[in-house]
């Protein structure tokens, strides 16, 4: 960890879980409490935590309780001023800050927040590093009358910092417990992601729990030699590599070794041994297999390539719920491959008032994503004049074409995969999935239009 100086936890719990039903802190996930899980998690990061609270729950045994301050009823910020002040008085440099009903708590969180001046979380603010001289600054903010977090963290111009792994789900309802906690039955198989409900016809907006699946770049190496990189859930991973191998007619079974498995930059490096008559195949495949596929993984020998970074959208999409909903009305007549086949992928790009401007059809689902980038090019068409709609799954390197060619939102049919919403964070894309005649899920909403 960065040399930061003498940091305090503190576990903001000082709502009153009137949506929850009950103390959020107390309640159970994985056999221990929320509350349990916010202190371990800050305690391996602080030199000491404090539970900013002002109900009457029991103490913990040495944690210090701290009630709001300057006065309670005025939200969170008032957990955190007590905190500050807390930490002023004891020689603290700086406040790491977490609320108790967000879960699960980024590892490393300290770290992510960085060094220089008060940082947050993106789209989760009470999860910041707060240096030590704002007490007085926040207790004037709330003397002024101001409550709201996003007021504070334009006032002491925090840093937003994004984190594109498991984001903490707001445990707002029994159904966001009960579903993290089936979740964990999964282990790395998926993640959960407190989303929205879009109801087309009313444009009202509902909360929901949605289990996705992750998807993670897998680095494969035979005999030292980095054959392809192939997106994947990280379960099973020996079955994977055993059958890839088997099914690129490489080896044949009994002549693989074992799969020796480390994590490496956001994804996995999976290394095996295939017999020396293998290599001839696997050199004249490595070197042709770039041209294979139009994924634009299949032919990348690294897990850090796959993951390139991407650079941000930075104009606003002019979305309505209408559109979205007559775009995918009209979709469908616009499909004549797919009509005729029952076979075809479908990419639409529909104008802001939901009409159909182009649309191109594959087998494929990034080929016809591509036909369509290549159809605005060649016609010269500016890509933020709407969006763009997918008859399929949302993948991660969907994500990465549409933010590569400038369109400013996707909607696809079907649901999305973990590296497809954290690219989408990045890349501040506007992305609905699930979408249906009554309804899509807002799976990333950068500027905040649903």
């Amino acid at each position: 960890m960065a040399d930061r100086g003498r940091i305090l936890g503190a576990v903001l719990a000082g709502g009153r879980s009137t949506r929850f039903g009950s103390d959020k802190g107390e309640a159970l996930w994985q056999g221990r409490s929320l509350l349990h899980h916010a202190i371990a998690s800050l305690e391996t990061e602080c030199d000491a935590v404090v539970l900013c609270a002002n109900n009457d729950r029991a103490p913990e045994p040495g944690i210090v309780t701290l009630p709001d301050r300057p006065e309670s009823g005025l939200g969170p910020l008032a957990g955190l001023c007590a905190a500050l002040s807390h930490a002023l008085q004891h020689g603290f440099d700086a406040v790491l800050s977490a609320p108790v009903d967000a879960h699960p708590i980024p590892q490393g969180l300290a770290d992510l927040l960085g060094t220089t001046g008060p940082a947050v979380l993106a789209d989760h603010w009470l999860f910041g590093l707060w240096p030590t001289a704002l007490a007085p600054d926040l207790e004037s903010h709330l003397h002024a009358g101001h409550r709201s977090v996003r007021s504070w963290i334009e006032a002491c111009e925090a840093r937003s910092v994004d984190f594109f792994g498991q984001p903490p789900v707001n445990l707002n309802s029994e159904d966001m417990l009960t579903a993290l906690e089936k979740n964990g039955t999964l282990g790395e198989g998926a993640e959960i992601h407190a989303l929205r409900v879009l109801d087309f016809a009313s444009g009202h907006i509902s909360e929901t729990p949605r289990t996705v699946p992750v998807e993670i770049p897998v680095a494969i190496e035979f005999n030292g030699i980095g054959y392809a990189v192939m997106m994947a859930t990280p379960t099973d991973l020996e079955d994977f590599v055993t059958g890839f191998a088997l099914a690129e007619d490489l080896a044949k079974s009994g002549e693989i070794g074992d799969v020796q498995l480390h994590r490496s930059g956001g994804g996995w490096v999976a290394r095996a041994n295939l017999p020396p008559e293998s290599l001839p195949r696997l050199m004249e495949r490595a070197r042709t297999r770039v041209s294979e596929s139009s994924c634009g993984i299949c032919g990348i020998e690294s897990v850090a390539a796959a993951l390139a970074p991407l650079a941000p959208l930075e104009t606003v999409p002019k979305a309505e719920p209408a559109a979205i909903h007559r775009a995918l009305s009209r979709m469908r007549g616009h499909q004549y491959l797919g009509m005729a086949t029952g076979a075809a992928h479908a990419a639409a790009f529909c104008s802001w008032d939901g009409d159909i401007l182009l649309l191109r059809e594959d087998v494929g689902r990034h080929n016809a994503l591509d036909k369509l980038i290549g159809a605005l090019a060649r016609q010269e068409m500016e890509p933020d004049r709407g969006f763009a709609l997918l008859s399929a799954r949302c993948s991660q390197e969907l994500v990465e074409k549409t933010v590569r060619a400038g369109i400013l939102m996707l909607v696809t049919i079907s649901a999305p995969s973990s590296l497809a919403i954290a690219r989408a964070r990045e890349g501040r894309l506007t992305l609905l999935a699930l979408a249906r005649d009554d309804s899509a899920l807002v799976i990333t909403d950068p500027h905040r239009l649903f």
